[in-house]
């Protein structure tokens, strides 16, 4: 199934802004500054640019911090307080960080201060309404409890909807450009604690968007990208766009328009990995 040409990666016009986080780093221009705001082990390949400067920070690395490179600075901070001089990236990512936070609105100031006018922000976090957000916060109450962590602390500290995203960047001098709802993929069960329970569990939901029409993945997070215009001007999206679904081993966007009868899996148009395929999703 390799190669289905039912399967493609998003795709825009030319007059569309980027919103994905590999279309958005490969407009980046050569020679851009951009931060990498929570980046674990990378939000992204760094080596994909590496004419662009890149500083890259978490306030921990559990899974251990990027690869040294010569255009990439790491270092270790919390979100709340940069030791960063303001205006200083013409990208700042925030990739799946800011429901991890505790001081929600520290952190949006300090998005917000090293952005330079004309900058613009990736955004990317579950809503909270979805299945997928709150299965999560349930998996962490599980833990604590049934497992007896109870110094473990709950993660997904935030919960969002689309227009507290607004409220709290337009209120900062950001003008959304394009948005996207995306379906959940479950790629963090790629962590080893869970892992062999991804598979089961992915081909399980599959099995019952197929049986009953029950779509438990459908707008499971919003990505944005927005324009620092220092104003608190216009709330309108430019660019909604379109994603089908989400691979469960890479967490790449995809969009399918399968053949009929649907076929039971789908091939990651990224890194190959076939996944369980419910029924299609306009």
């Amino acid at each position: 199934m390799s190669g289905a040409p039912w399967v493609r990666k998003p795709e825009r016009a030319a007059c569309v802004p980027p919103l994905f986080l590999r279309e958005t780093i490969a407009e980046a221009p050569a020679g851009a500054r951009v931060l990498d705001a929570g980046c674990g082990s990378g939000s992204w390949p760094y080596g994909l640019r590496a004419e662009l400067r890149i500083a890259s920070f978490d306030v921990k690395y559990p899974p251990g911090p990027p690869a040294v490179a010569p255009h990439v600075a790491v270092f270790r901070a919390d979100l709340a307080r940069l030791p960063l001089r303001e205006e200083l990236f013409d990208l700042t990512v925030c990739h799946y960080v800011l429901e991890h936070v505790t001081a929600l609105a520290a952190c949006c100031d300090e998005l917000a201060r090293v952005t330079k006018p004309g900058g613009r922000l990736y955004l990317a976090v579950p809503r909270s309404a979805s299945f997928d957000d709150r299965l999560y916060r349930f998996a962490g109450w599980f833990a604590k409890i049934a497992l007896l962590k109870f110094r473990k602390r709950i993660e997904h500290q935030q919960r969002f909807d689309l227009e507290k995203l607004l409220d709290l960047f337009t209120a900062r001098g950001f003008e959304p450009e394009a948005l996207a709802s995306v379906p959940a993929g479950f790629s963090w069960m790629n962590d080893a604690r869970v892992k062999r329970l991804q598979g089961p569990f992915t081909d399980a939901l599959a099995g019952l968007h197929r049986a009953t029409g029950i779509d438990l993945a459908r707008d499971a997070n919003f990505v944005m990208t927005f324009r620092k215009t220092g104003g608190t001007g216009s709330r309108a999206i430019r660019s909604l766009r379109r994603v089908t679904h989400v691979c469960r081993a890479c967490g790449e966007h995809a969009i399918l328009d399968p053949p009929r009868p649907w076929p039971r899996r789908w091939p990651c148009p990224w890194c190959g990995e076939e996944n369980p395929l419910g029924r299609p999703r306009a």
